[in-house]
């Protein structure tokens, strides 16, 4: 039964509908985990002095994983395979496993001797005695386990190239959700038997997990069956210097992010917990709007430009760009409205007090304002990569890596104003609680994901043109929907608002549903008034699916990579 179970999953999805049908779905599945992870988190910790020290143990193995492991991204090694031959793809592999493996290896063991002193540099307050007496140890022992992830998820991008060219896309859009299950059980059984040690054996399964999936198939194609004799060193070096500006890029958002981190850290109790907890939730419709349309839009743009049909390139980023919109504004708008109640439903379970969910709301609604922003970010960095272009993505990441740090520290100095900070309490319904101050770096954070975006698509259109008036009717039609799909939302609230079940967690369930449901009520009808085009798409598409109407299509090779379909990072 395993064995037919893998054949299903090693089923070639070759055409761009069923590709992406999997990506998308495997996306939802693996954020319905996440989800149930950070519950789970929620529930035994809440948001204290033990998901802080945990957030804090990834920083590290997270930084190599992004720095090593984009050597070896399937964006370079997919082209590579694809050009040579069966047997040459054999050794092409051995030598990148050998080349990867030694540089990981390598890596982990010199932060493992360093981390001490890295993790004090980064988390003084944090490990700071008397209150912090213990906590340096767990720390570093914690993110000395986890630092075998990056090997384990490095590795697993590597066979990830080998099954995305034979377009086994169930097989791979297992490996996150397996990712996450190996942390869920990290919480259920090796915590209460290890403490927080057994979380990190938790991320340590799931990144086995997220390897093991994928090795029997590679197996039986042929790969690893002889110890390799030689290493390709002219091949290894090419590869290397390829994937160096995607590296440096990647490199440089996970420096940001360590350093709101390392910000956090310094603040409150739980404010790094409350600070991920709702990055994560924000990440959930950014995994399944914005990575899930840049990455099939992928293949299609580099053939375009590698071709050169400049105008069929511009085009199919405008076409992607359009569908990101129209999802995005409403999705924002609807989260802003019902935040609290997406929290409280999501995370809001024992330990996981009332203040932490209108701290965690909060935060979550100015994460939401980027998710338009972060969605065409993905897509236009892909763009840009077709285009052999890495130049800009890497300028945008450097000046925002940063920036985000300089300004975390300057909002954090403009929030100490007590009427500047009450206004945002009020703003944001946080008023008279405790540890408000997070929200500045998540502010700067928002407003650096804001910029950058802004920046890449202005630069696009001056090298490309044609970007801003192929998407500014679906941008209108789609702020006019949200703003309508936002109110609707609230006024459903609101009429709800006397209304009371026996379940505190039932009237808030059942009062998100309806004023969500209300949103999206309002949202499809303006959309249906005003005709709009990627409304009547999706309409004919899902028709299309129920009666089962199938359309011509081109045999299109979908890539995808460990960062797009993520294990639902941070953890």
């Amino acid at each position: 039964m395993m064995q037919r179970a893998l054949r299903f999953l090693s089923y070639e999805a070759r055409t761009l509908e069923r590709a992406v049908l999997i990506l998308a779905a495997a996306a939802f599945l693996s954020s319905l985990l996440a989800l149930l992870r950070d519950r789970l988190f929620a529930h035994t910790f809440g948001a204290g002095v033990e998901l802080d020290i945990y957030y804090a143990a990834f920083r590290i193995p997270d930084f190599l994983f992004v720095a090593v492991g984009a050597l070896v991204s399937v964006y370079i090694l997919i082209p590579e395979l694809t050009r040579r031959g069966e047997e040459e793809q054999k050794r092409y592999i051995d030598t990148i496993v050998v080349g990867f493996s030694l540089l990981a290896i390598v890596s982990s063991l010199l932060a493992a001797l360093f981390a001490p002193a890295i993790l004090e540099a980064l988390f003084p307050r944090l490990i700071d005695p008397p209150a912090g007496e213990g906590r340096m140890e767990i720390l570093v022992s914690i993110t000395r386990i986890m630092l075998l992830q990056p090997l384990l998820l490095g590795l697993s991008n590597i066979l990830a190239a080998i099954t995305q060219v034979r377009a086994r896309y169930g097989l791979y859009a297992l490996s996150p959700i397996l990712y996450n299950i190996g942390i869920i059980g990290g919480v259920l059984v090796f915590y209460p038997r290890w403490g927080l040690t057994g979380l990190a054996w938790g991320v340590v399964l799931g990144a086995l997990l997220h390897l093991g999936i994928q090795l029997p198939a590679v197996l039986r194609d042929g790969f690893f069956r002889i110890i390799p004799s030689r290493i390709d060193v002219a091949a290894l070096w090419r590869t290397a210097s390829i994937s160096v500006p995607r590296a440096l890029t990647l490199s440089l958002n996970q420096v940001a992010f360590i350093g709101l981190v390392a910000l956090a850290a310094t603040l409150s109790s739980g404010s790094v917990a409350i600070f991920i907890f709702a990055y994560n939730l924000s990440s959930v419709p950014l995994s399944i709007i914005g990575a899930s349309y840049s990455v099939a839009a992928f293949p299609t743009l580099a053939a375009a430009f590698s071709n050169g049909r400049k105008e069929e390139f511009v085009g199919h980023v405008v076409i992607a760009a359009r569908h990101v919109i129209f999802w995005s504004l409403p999705a924002i708008a609807l989260i802003v409205v019902l935040r609290a109640h997406i929290v409280r439903v999501v995370l809001g379970s024992g330990a996981f007090d009332w203040t932490d969910t209108r701290l965690t709301a909060a935060a979550l609604a100015i994460f939401s304002l980027t998710l338009l922003a972060q969605g065409l970010t993905l897509l236009l960095v892909r763009g840009y990569y077709a285009a052999g272009r890495t130049l800009a993505p890497f300028v945008v990441s450097l000046a925002g890596a940063g920036s985000v740090i300089v300004l975390g520290l300057l909002f954090l100095g403009i929030f100490q104003d007590q009427s500047i900070l009450q206004f945002i309490e009020v703003m944001l319904r946080v008023e008279e609680l405790q540890g408000t101050l997070v929200l500045a770096l998540v502010s700067a954070y928002a407003f650096v994901s804001l910029l950058g975006a802004l920046a890449l698509v202005l630069h696009f259109e001056y090298c490309f043109g044609g970007f801003f008036s192929g998407v500014r009717r679906t941008f209108f039609e789609s702020t006019a929907a949200a703003f309508t799909g936002g109110f609707t939302a609230y006024a459903m609230l609101y009429a709800l608002g006397p209304l009371t079940f026996p379940s505190t967690l039932l009237s808030v369930f059942l009062r998100g549903f309806a004023g969500g449901l209300a949103g999206i009520v309002g949202t499809t009808f303006v959309y249906w008034l005003l005709r709009n085009r990627e409304f009547r798409e999706t309409v004919e598409a899902i028709s299309a699916r129920i009666w089962r109407i199938e359309k011509l299509e081109g045999e299109i090779t979908v890539i995808a990579s460990a960062e797009d379909i993520s294990p639902s990072r941070p953890q």
